[in-house]
């Protein structure tokens, strides 16, 4: 019902609208038409008046006559109703004779005036007098002589002061006649849209009402087609529409109910292969990563033995071949686990000097087999962003700087910009030209590498920092010169520094840089559940001139420990021990038994809790697969230098 109220009255306003403004338009057009015909009629009589008084009133001035000039003035206010007052004024301004009401402090200058308003209901006329003098032929002069122009002087003037009280009574009046008519037109025009609304509302509402049951499934619902009247093809119409639409019901019903199955396989599985992917990644992080880690440890023995001085180039491409793996490793978790969105930035404050000199100390190995300098410059800014994120930025963007720069070296320097620093790596390559600075951030592109050279990477490097500072949201670019180098830069915000250190754990990198030909002494137990792991550790740590203790598990390296003498200097333990041990708590146990053993924790999956609980225990902690010059860096820091 109030639906239908609500048509009906849209249906009135729409119909009544327009035929109210045309009434008041028209209404007012012919009021002020009458109305400007009025004020013209009366300042017409107004002229006529003045003009024919002034040309009576001539003699009677010169003469003197005040009695006829008064009767003409009186005769003024008899003849037309709308004379307030007339009189007649010598040249003078004497005034010879007055009828009526005149406002004579409201009169300008004498002169010729026709219509002016000297009060709100009132017009002035003023009409001079003229006086001429035809002049006489002198006939008995003799001869015919040129007789001058008549003479013409003014000697008074005729005043009228019309009212306007009649023709404001006869503007009111039609103003009140013209609503009138506009209301009148106003009452028609809605009994008009009123009929037709009757005729319309019924059948749109039954149209609105059938379309809704349709709409709610009852395809059964129809329009009578005699009711609908003038509406008689919208009712064939819907009811047409309401056929169609039930014999096609049941075959999109079987179609939706085809798309609805195969959007739940196309589910499943995706589910599934997430679920794989998820297994994968999980197995890569730790069952890949640990035997990479004793290969790399079994090739830094292999190059300080005596196999190494007699076949130099197969140590070394096993070497090459080792970090090629492990670098395709680590760039295709890197990837597997961005495309995932398994990767979820940790904002924190740190101080970027730390970072970056772990960064240079990662690939100082690379610098120095390839001859190239490889330099740091120091710095005390402090910034926030995720530490493990832009460290993994730095190690790509300077590991590829030292691939594709055959001589010369990389510097690794900052530039604070008011709220930002800018780490920048300069190298000493070939350049990048102009075209390919974009395309040099896309996956597996590789400017000069056509052959596929391994060594030289894979081509994942540059689009995972692409990658991951998108995922940071800071900017990351390059600057470049063909032939003489490029510039790789990204911006960090800065924040004040802290009052204590936050760096987490031991700065490895600064011993990276170290000498290496330095000799170490003392005793490390290494505590891993990998038997790979364990005897790749010792061949590479006694080969740097340190005793190697191991052990399997807790109940080993407890064992080690008691019968041992001295106690060690230093234990690594690996985080994931047998038996679900933590090699967190068995560290703690070791300190607290041996209380001057250092520990250095190594693990694949390195989570923020996994860090937060290093860190407040005051554990150094480095993730596998472990460089051998990093794990020799840790340990010249923590153990004593042999004399």
């Amino acid at each position: 019902m109030s639906m239908q109220r609500s048509l009906r009255a849209r249906l009135l306003v729409s119909a009544l609208l327009p035929v109210t403004l045309v009434a008041v338009l028209l209404t007012i057009l012919f009021m002020s038409r009458a109305i400007d015909d009025l004020e013209q009629g009366l300042q017409t009589r107004g002229k006529a008046i003045a003009r024919q008084m002034a040309s009576a009133a001539e003699f009677g001035i010169f003469a003197g006559q005040r009695a006829g000039l008064s009767i003409l003035t009186e005769s003024a206010l008899r003849i037309d109703p709308d004379v307030r007052g007339a009189a007649i004024v010598q040249e003078t301004g004497a005034i010879m004779a007055r009828s009526g009401e005149l406002n004579l402090a409201g009169w300008p200058a004498l002169g010729r005036i026709e219509g002016h308003r000297v009060e709100s209901g009132v017009l002035l006329f003023i009409e001079p007098v003229m006086r001429s003098s035809v002049p006489v032929d002198d006939i008995y002069g003799g001869g015919a002589q040129i007789l001058p122009a008549a003479a013409v002087a003014v000697v008074g003037h005729v005043v009228v002061e019309m009212s306007l009280r009649a023709v404001a009574v006869r503007t009111e009046r039609l103003i009140a006649i013209g609503i009138l008519i506009a209301l009148l037109g106003s009452v028609l025009g809605g009994w008009l849209a009123r009929i037709i609304a009757r005729g319309v509302t019924g059948p749109l509402l039954e149209a609105n009402e059938v379309v809704e049951r349709i709409g709610a499934g009852d395809m059964t619902a129809r329009m009578g087609s005699r009711s609908a009247g003038a509406l008689g093809k919208l009712a064939a119409g819907i009811n047409d529409m309401a056929e169609r639409v039930g014999l096609n019901q049941d075959d999109l019903r079987a179609r939706i109910a085809e798309a609805t199955a195969g959007l739940q396989r196309e589910k499943e599985a995706a589910e599934h292969a997430t679920i794989a992917k998820s297994h994968f990644l999980a197995a890569a992080s730790h069952d890949l990563r640990q035997p990479l880690h004793a290969l790399g440890l079994f090739v830094s023995a292999l190059a300080q033995s005596d196999a190494a001085r007699r076949e130099p180039e197969l140590v070394s491409s096993i070497q090459s071949g080792v970090n090629t793996l492990q670098n395709l490793l680590d760039a295709i978790l890197d990837i597997s686990r961005l495309d995932g969105g398994n990767l979820v930035p940790e904002i924190e404050r740190f101080p970027l000097g730390p970072v970056l000199e772990r960064a240079v100390g990662d690939v100082a190995l690379l610098a120095k087999d390839k001859g190239l300098r490889l330099r740091v410059r120091p710095t005390r800014a402090w910034v926030r962003s995720d530490r493990k994120i832009v460290e993994r930025i730095l190690l790509n963007l300077i590991g590829n700087a030292l691939r594709y720069t055959r001589s010369g070296g990389v510097l690794v320097s900052c530039r604070q910009r008011k709220d930002a620093v800018l780490i920048e790596v300069w190298d000493t390559g070939m350049g990048i030209p102009d075209h390919a600075r974009e395309e040099i951030f896309e996956e597996y592109v590789q400017l000069d590498n056509i052959e596929r050279d391994s060594a030289k990477g894979l081509g994942l490097g540059l689009a995972i920092c692409r990658r991951l500072a998108e995922l940071l949201g800071v900017p990351l670019g390059v600057r470049s010169r063909p032939g003489r180098g490029s510039v790789f830069w990204i911006q960090l915000p800065v924040v004040p520094p802290a009052g204590a250190d936050e760096s987490g754990g031991i700065d490895a990198a600064r011993g990276e840089l170290l000498d290496s030909s330095v000799h170490l002494s003392g005793t490390v137990l290494v505590v891993d559940g990998d038997p790979l792991v364990r005897a790749g550790m010792q061949m590479a740590i006694a080969g740097w001139g340190i005793r190697v203790m191991l052990a399997a598990n807790r109940e080993e390296a407890l064992g080690c420990c008691r019968g041992a003498e001295p106690a060690p200097d230093v234990a690594i333990c690996n985080l994931r021990l047998p038996g679900r041990v933590s090699g967190i708590a068995v560290a703690q146990e070791l300190q607290r038994e041996f209380g001057g053993c250092g520990v250095l924790l190594i693990g694949t999956e390195l989570s923020e809790e996994v860090l937060a609980e290093a860190r407040a225990a005051g554990f150094s902690l480095l993730r596998q697969p472990l460089p051998p010059g990093r794990l020799r860096a840790a340990l010249q820091q923590m153990l004593p230098i042999a004399a």
